[in-house]
């Protein structure tokens, strides 16, 4: 079961990162010539609470810096396109029409976690999105700038294996 708490907690700390981040960003500031593209992943069908988040912060993200596309998948309990294949085939969509040295990337992923990975269940479909599945996807997409918000227990996991990919 996924705890209430981590429930209430989700909305409001994205939006916590998505107000602090530009303020600590070492991308310079001409923000206006950069497009932001989102792809939002609720992975976990059999709870309609993920459907919620990865909507509503691709919603957050798209007010704050919307100047790209936007795809939000979910999964529910008949079915879904927020799979592991699934997002390989977004990221790299939406690398397509970016500028790699310029643009940002920006990933939602919302699911239960373990320390294997993030939960995917669509219909009868059940994967396991391992953190090196996750830093290949990332890295296949050529974009210099990858913003990741992780939604789950565990997710430092997904950081820890992920975190080559981020320059400090």
């Amino acid at each position: 079961m996924h705890p209430r708490w981590i429930s209430r907690l989700g909305a409001p700390l994205i939006a916590f990162v998505l107000t602090v981040a530009p303020s600590v960003s070492p991308v310079p500031a001409v923000e206006d010539a950069r497009k932001v593209s989102v792809v939002s992943f609720g992975l976990f069908g059999d709870q309609g609470v993920f459907r919620s988040e990865a909507t509503g912060a691709a919603q957050v993200v798209a007010g704050r810096f919307g100047s790209g596309p936007i795809n939000v998948q979910y999964n529910s309990k008949k079915g879904g396109g927020a799979t592991i294949e699934g997002l390989a085939m977004y990221l790299q969509a939406a690398a397509k029409g970016m500028d790699a040295e310029n643009d940002i990337l920006f990933l939602i992923l919302t699911s239960h976690g373990s320390r294997a990975g993030l939960a995917v269940k669509a219909g009868r479909l059940t994967q396991t999105l391992t953190p090196s599945n996750l830093a290949e996807m990332l890295s296949r997409t050529g974009m210099r700038y990858k913003v990741v918000v992780i939604s789950a227990c565990y997710s430092g996991s997904l950081f820890l294996v992920s975190r080559t990919l981020i320059r400090w």
